[in-house]
């Protein structure tokens, strides 16, 4: 039961970033939309999400290593997105 709640957790952590990621990438020509993107905070969570995928790596724990790898890849793409988009 514990690793079902487990998995679920993981599950939500990684829809929270899904429509930011899907919204940064239908706009990434549109430097206005990009604007209110703040890349010192998705840097942030880069940071973070790296920290989690090693702990969860660490700990042998499949459900935070899953949201740390995916919650990863999506943090930094968003951070990509938005530092080219700006720069025009």
């Amino acid at each position: 039961m514990v690793g079902v709640v487990g998995y679920l957790a993981s599950l939500g952590a990684i829809s929270m970033w899904l429509p930011q990621a899907w919204r940064v990438h239908r706009h990434r020509d549109d430097a206005a939309v990009l604007a209110g993107v703040s890349v010192v905070a998705y840097g942030t969570a880069v940071v973070f999400n790296a920290l989690l995928l090693a702990y969860g790596v660490g700990t042998s724990s499949a459900p935070v290593s899953l949201s740390g790898a995916v919650n990863l890849v999506l943090s930094g793409f968003i951070v990509v997105v938005v530092s080219r988009g700006r720069r025009g």
